[in-house]
C-alpha cells in the first residue's frame, strides 16, 4: 500500500473513532432524555413510541441514496454533515415545548445518525486493508459500546440532581454543544473517495435505488444478515426508549435506570473485547444463535422482578449476549460487498434497521397500552428467538470482497 495512503487511512479512522466516540455518547443521553422531557410534555406510553420513533423516519427513506452518494463522494464531507445535523436536532429538543416540535427534532437526529453511521462504517471497510478489517471494526464498535455506556451514566447523573423539565434541557443543550465541537473535529478527515473511479465508473450511474437494493440483497445470506441485525438494534432501541417508562411504572429511580442502561452497554462493551475468538470457536451462525437465545432468556425475565440485583443480572446477560450481534452483521455485510456498492450496502442494512425503528417502538407503545408495560419485554423476547433461529437456519457461506467483483474465501458465515 502507498505509505501516504495508509497515513490518510491512519489519520481518517484515528479522528472517526473521536468524533464516533463523541456523537455515540451524546445520542446515548438523549435517547431516554426525550422519553423523560416528552412524560413532562404530558405524553403516555402510545405518545413515547411515537416521538421515539420519529427517529427513523427520515432514514428509512434516505438510507439507500446517502449510500450510493457516499460510495461517489467519499465518506469525509457527509460525516460533517451528519454530526453538524444531530447538533441541530439536539438544539431543537432541548428548546422544544411540544411533542410535535420533539419529534421533530428526533427526525432530524435520525437523518443525522443515520448518515454518520454509513459513512463511519464505510470508512471503516474502505480505509485500510482487508486483512485489519475485523480489527478496526472490533476497535470501531468498541468505541460505539464505551459512549452507549457513558452516555446513560451522564444523562442519568444530571436528570437525577435537578429537577423534572429543566434538567431534560440541560441534557439536550449539553448534547448540542457537544455534537458541534464533533462537527469541527470532522472538517480534518480527508476529502474524496478512498480510492479514485476509474473513468467507466465515474460516468456509469449504476442502477436505480430500488435496483440496487435488490441486488444487495439478492446475495447469499445477506437476508439473513440483515433480519439479526434488524432484531438487535430493535431490541436495544426498546431497552432505551421503554426502560425508563418501565421504571417510572415500577418506582424505579432514575439513578437506578440510567445505571441499568449502562450496565447493559457496559457487558456490551466487554462482549466485544472477545467476540473476534468467539467468532474463530463457534462460528458466526452458532454465536449469533447463541447470543440471541441468551438475550431471549435474559430480558424475557425483566417483568418478572424490581429487585435491583437481579436486574443487574439481566441486564448484563442481555447486554454481552447482544453486544456482538451489531458487528458480527456490519463485518457480514461489508464482506459481501465490493469497495464500489459498499455504502450502498450499509444503507440498505441500515433502511432495514430503521424502517424496523420505526416500526417497532409504535409497536410497542401500542402493546403496552393494551397489555401493560412488561409486555414489551415478552414481545422483544419473542423477536430475539426468532433471530436466533434464523441464525442458527443460514448455512455457512463464503464471503465476498474485491473492488470489481465476487472473490470467495472460505471464511464461515461472514
Amino acid at each position: 500500500m502507498d505509505p501516504s495512503a495508509s497515513s490518510r487511512d491512519a489519520r481518517a479512522f484515528s479522528i472517526l473513532l473521536v468524533v464516533t466516540f463523541i456523537a455515540i455518547t451524546s445520542t446515548n443521553a438523549i435517547r431516554p432524555t426525550v422519553t423523560y422531557h416528552a412524560l413532562s410534555l404530558g405524553a403516555n406510553a402510545i405518545d413515547v413510541g411515537l416521538v421515539q420513533s420519529a427517529f427513523s423516519v427520515l432514514p428509512v427513506f434516505t438510507a439507500v441514496f446517502m449510500g450510493r452518494r457516499i460510495d461517489r463522494a467519499g465518506e469525509g464531507q457527509f460525516m460533517v454533515g451528519s454530526l453538524a445535523c444531530l447538533g441541530l436536532g439536539a438544539l431543537l429538543a432541548a428548546v422544544s415545548g411540544s411533542l410535535l416540535v420533539l419529534a421533530a427534532a428526533q427526525a432530524l437526529m435520525g437523518f443525522g445518525a443515520i448518515t454518520m453511521l454509513i459513512a463511519g462504517q464505510a470508512m471503516v471497510a474502505n480505509r485500510g486493508s482487508r486483512e485489519g478489517r475485523d480489527r478496526r471494526y472490533a476497535t470501531y464498535t468498541t468505541v460505539m459500546a464505551v459512549g452507549q455506556l457513558l452516555g446513560p451514566i451522564l444523562a442519568a447523573a444530571v436528570l437525577a440532581t435537578a429537577t423534572r423539565g429543566a434538567g431534560e434541557s440541560v441534557v439536550l443543550a449539553g448534547t448540542a454543544v457537544a455534537l458541534g465541537l464533533a462537527t469541527a473535529v470532522a472538517v480534518g478527515f480527508p476529502r474524496g473517495p478512498s480510492r479514485p473511479s476509474t473513468p467507466a465508473a465515474a460516468r456509469d450511474p449504476g442502477p436505480n435505488l430500488l435496483g440496487s437494493a435488490g441486488l444487495v440483497l439478492r446475495r447469499p445470506g445477506m437476508p439473513a444478515a440483515m433480519f439479526v441485525g434488524v432484531v438487535v438494534i430493535s431490541t436495544v432501541d426498546v431497552l432505551a426508549a421503554y426502560l425508563p417508562l418501565y421504571g417510572e411504572s415500577a418506582g424505579l429511580s432514575v439513578a437506578l435506570v440510567g445505571a441499568l442502561l449502562s450496565i447493559r452497554a457496559g457487558a456490551t462493551l466487554v462482549s466485544r473485547l472477545f467476540m473476534v475468538r468467539l467468532i474463530a470457536w463457534l462460528g458466526r451462525r452458532r454465536l449469533l444463535a447463541l447470543s440471541l437465545g441468551v438475550s431471549t432468556v435474559g430480558l424475557g425475565l425483566i417483568p418478572f422482578t424490581t429487585a435491583p440485583p437481579i436486574l443487574v443480572v439481566l441486564m448484563v446477560l442481555g447486554g454481552f449476549a447482544l453486544g456482538m450481534g451489531q458487528p458480527m452483521t456490519i463485518a457480514w455485510v461489508a464482506n459481501r460487498s465490493t469497495r464500489r456498492d459498499r455504502a450502498t450496502a450499509l444503507g440498505v442494512r441500515l433502511t432495514a434497521n430503521r424502517a424496523a425503528l420505526l416500526v417497532v417502538p409504535t409497536a410497542m407503545g401500542v402493546i403496552a397500552g393494551a397489555a401493560g408495560i412488561g409486555a414489551i419485554f415478552w414481545a422483544v423476547a419473542a423477536l430475539l428467538g426468532t433471530g436466533a433461529a434464523v441464525a442458527l437456519a443460514t448455512p455457512d457461506d463464503a464471503v465476498e470482497d474485491s473492488d470489481e467483483g465476487a472473490r470467495p474465501e472460505p471464511v464461515g458465515a461472514a
